[in-house]
């Protein structure tokens, strides 16, 4: 059995799904009970816990060999640094007291890195944990979110422009959906481990092809039929910004510093067991503005 979190999230939901696809047992962990009858429905087991209630996962965790986490993200927490890693140190605790054979976890690209990438800063300390752990473990680092592109589409359906944190506006990163996270998560699992006597992996996650701000707006503009215009936010209004979407100061000042460390090409691949998702842009836009 595998036990997958985040499962109200994008990356976890479509883990579990895969492993259900797959013909493989599920037990999915929820806060609220309603929200895991959906899973039930589809065959799954379901653990009813916070990832801060240390009894309830650990419950959770009883009979499987598997399992995928995430630090959750809490935006509108001023304590989001210190509250993350304190979530990470009681995470780890748990997986190395527990008999599973394989855990992956959600991390990022960047995560080598130990200063100026933002809120990646937190999964940079849960990875040395997990590099300590006596449990064989999976760091799963993506690139970039397509899936970010969506807090702004409404500034390009209702007024042709798509603002972007990404700069300049025709630079090329990697990108990928978060669908092709929760497929890669499913998949690794389903491997296991790695071999040889070596307990922490690291594996590197990019997107179809590399994009810019530029190919972001082509792509809408065919998806909406009308013409989107990319438009470079001014770096000195970032924070600000970010605090109208009811994100907090520390973490509104994080994300400035994760985009401009983005930009200047400080938070890169290490080029280590590199996959690929394969979701291409053109169909991924078009789901985005169903």
């Amino acid at each position: 059995m595998y036990v997958i979190a985040g499962v109200t999230g994008n990356t976890g939901s479509v883990a579990a799904q895969t492993l259900l696809d797959a013909g493989e047992n599920v037990r999915v962990i929820v806060r609220n009970p309603e929200k895991g009858q959906i899973w039930k429905d589809k065959g799954a087991a379901v653990a009813i816990a916070d990832l801060f209630d240390e009894k309830a996962v650990r419950e959770a965790l009883i009979g499987a060999k598997g399992a995928y986490f995430l630090l959750p993200p809490e935006l509108s927490s001023e304590r989001f640094l210190s509250s993350r890693r304190e979530l990470a140190d009681q995470l780890v605790n748990i997986i190395n007291e527990s008999q599973l054979e394989h855990v992956v976890f959600l991390s990022s690209v960047g995560a080598q890195l130990d200063e100026r990438t933002g809120p990646i800063l937190t999964l940079a300390y849960l990875e040395k944990l997990l590099e300590k752990s006596p449990v064989k473990t999976t760091a799963l680092r993506p690139g970039y979110f397509l899936d970010n592109w969506g807090s702004v589409l409404p500034a390009a359906i209702n007024d042709g422009v798509l603002p972007s944190f990404l700069q300049p506006l025709d630079q090329k990163i990697d990108m990928v959906a978060t669908q092709d996270i929760g497929k890669t998560a499913a998949q690794l699992l389903l491997e296991g481990p790695a071999t040889g006597g070596q307990t922490h992996r690291v594996v590197e996650l990019k997107g179809q092809s590399q994009y810019s701000a530029h190919d972001i707006a082509q792509s809408l503009s065919k998806a909406l039929n009308k013409d989107i215009t990319p438009i470079a936010v001014p770096q000195n209004t970032w924070k600000d910004t970010f605090m109208q979407f009811g994100i907090s100061n520390e973490v509104a000042g994080l994300f400035a510093d994760m985009y401009e460390n983005i930009n200047n090409a400080t938070i890169v691949y290490e080029e280590i067991n590199v996959r690929h998702g394969d979701t291409p842009l053109d169909q991924f836009i078009q789901n985005l503005t169903k």
